[in-house]
């Protein structure tokens, strides 16, 4: 279970849904129960495939609470049964895959998760009036957006989705209310992050971290081969690229690397420092345009051709850095504040599995 399932999982959410899904695209589909990998508990779902609200199904708790019960004493506050599972239900009605953490927390995990919403409503508490203001404002756009994709789901259908709502335990106003809060929290550890602080760990990086680039590779595995017999496959391959064969064709007849095959090899505008060292290096050196001989990694030889690449500017990395420096506000916030304003967990216990 990550750190900051809450706050972070939920920020990053509203602005994926928010860069993402500006056009809203009736086609796209929201992760869905349906669609994870893993059982979310709920029965077989592929028998049911006709009903799409099937695919939503109401969260099942793992435990019972009274609503007026404080799980959580703080100081200054408490947080109650009935907000506790009112977060956990939006969440749930916002990113299904959590769901299926939730359901099968055990008391480690629901102590994660009280402790990340009492973060949020002990920040959120801090939020001046013009925090709010926007939070609102973005929490409301955002709905928008998550209902734009489940109706593209259920076929433009409202009264569907007003009966996927009322089936998961969840209002708009809940909704709109809990990402607002989390809107708010956000908002009071953005104003500790300025543009001046970010330009500093800008001018810091090392130009590997802000480097980009789009790079075809066949890779020769070593997994299946010996090592002598893959190096000779990757030469030849080598030798026919640099006598003009189309580098897409061969890279879907040979590549081992699946997750590029389909594209005729291509990783595009990927952040360099993601790849092994070898293979990193070669897409900060090697010549634009150029096939490059045989680059051995630890799952084999490689042959590689920079398609283009480029150093992002600040303007273009400043948002990254900034998800950056918020996670790491948090954590101290959390390290520093957070433990020590908490003086009490009350948390009601996870129910136990029905004896067969």
């Amino acid at each position: 279970m990550k750190r900051s399932v809450a706050i972070l999982s939920s920020a990053v959410l509203v602005v994926a849904l928010m860069a993402g899904c500006g056009k809203a695209d009736e086609n796209a589909q929201p992760q869905t129960p349906a669609n994870q990998t893993g059982g979310y508990g709920q029965g077989n779902q592929a028998a049911n495939a006709a009903d799409p609200l099937v695919q939503f199904p109401k969260l099942t708790l793992p435990f019972t609470v009274d609503p007026n019960a404080a799980i959580v004493e703080y100081q200054g506050g408490t947080m109650n049964g009935k907000e506790f599972e009112e977060f956990l239900r939006v969440i749930n009605f916002m990113n299904p895959q959590q769901g299926g953490m939730i359901e099968a927390a055990d008391d480690s995990n629901l102590k994660a998760f009280a402790r990340e919403y009492t973060a949020t409503k002990v920040l959120a508490a801090r939020a001046d009036e013009a925090v709010q203001k926007e939070s609102r404002e973005l929490a409301e756009k955002t709905f928008d957006k998550i209902k734009n994709q489940y109706l593209g789901f259920l076929g433009k259908d409202e009264a569907k989705f007003n009966k996927l709502m009322e089936g998961q335990g969840v209002t708009k106003e809940m909704v709109v209310g809990q990402m607002a809060l989390i809107n708010d929290s956000i908002g009071v550890l953005k104003k500790g992050i300025d543009d001046a602080a970010l330009k500093k760990e800008y001018d810091a990086m090392d130009k590997a971290s802000r480097t980009v680039a789009s790079v075809r590779h066949i890779l020769i595995s070593t997994e299946k081969r010996k090592p002598e017999e893959a190096l000779k496959l990757a030469n030849e391959l080598e030798d026919r690229l640099k006598k003009g064969e189309d580098f897409a064709a061969l890279a879907k007849q040979y590549t081992d690397d699946p997750g590029s095959k389909e594209n005729g090899g291509l990783y595009a505008d990927a952040d360099v420092t993601q790849w092994v060292p070898e293979f990193k290096d070669a897409a900060l050196k090697q010549e634009v345009g150029k096939v490059g001989p045989p680059v051995k990694t630890d799952y084999g030889y490689h042959i590689i051709k920079v398609e283009n690449r480029k150093e992002k500017t600040f303007d273009e990395m400043k948002e990254q850095l900034r998800a950056s420096a918020l996670e790491k506000a948090y954590d101290a916030f959390g390290k520093n504040e957070l433990d020590k304003l908490i003086t009490k967990y009350n948390l009601p216990k996870i129910n136990q599995p029905a004896a067969k």
